[in-house]
């Protein structure tokens, strides 16, 4: 689903993530402090002395974090969230949709969106309280249409 070889510049990132720009220093300033948001951005330049480069996966997340942002949801919260489907897609990369499960007594599951049945209102014998669901195979493919439409610089300014 991610190209694991492919490193994207902050200017693809603009050309998908629309409120990149409004939002980005914001949540480099909460990845100083919140582990889930740093996960998903890339290292800052002073500690990896590299460009601000993204992998796919990253670059997809990110576009996660600012649909939720845009409809109200905290950029912490919408990190947490990113950073739940991240770690379930490392272990299932073949996975299009995850399912992030909240049962009433208070366990969180992420789940493939297929292996779910929420119109039961149980899972695992407990009642379920409320599900998010994550098409993150729409994410890839709007990385990959950036990546298909980006122009091939070798050099030029990618800090960001």
């Amino acid at each position: 689903m991610f190209d694991t070889d492919t490193l994207l510049p902050p200017r693809v990132l603009r050309e998908f993530i629309p409120t990149y720009g409004t939002n980005i220093n914001h949540w480099r300033q909460l990845a100083d402090d919140n582990d889930d948001m740093a996960a998903i951005l890339p290292g800052k330049r002073s500690a990896t002395g590299k460009p601000r480069l993204s992998t796919p996966l990253q670059a997809a997340l990110a576009a996660q974090v600012a649909d939720f942002t845009s409809v109200g949801v905290k950029a912490p919260l919408a990190a947490k969230i990113a950073r739940r489907i991240m770690d379930a897609h490392r272990l299932r990369p073949e996975v299009d949709q995850w399912a992030i499960v909240v049962t009433d007594n208070g366990n969180v599951s992420t789940l493939p969106y297929d292996e779910t049945e929420l119109r039961s209102g149980f899972i695992s014998g407990a009642r379920l309280a409320f599900a998010l669901t994550v098409d993150l195979q729409n994410y890839a493919d709007r990385v990959s249409a950036a990546i298909a439409a980006a122009p091939v610089v070798v050099g030029g300014d990618d800090e960001g």
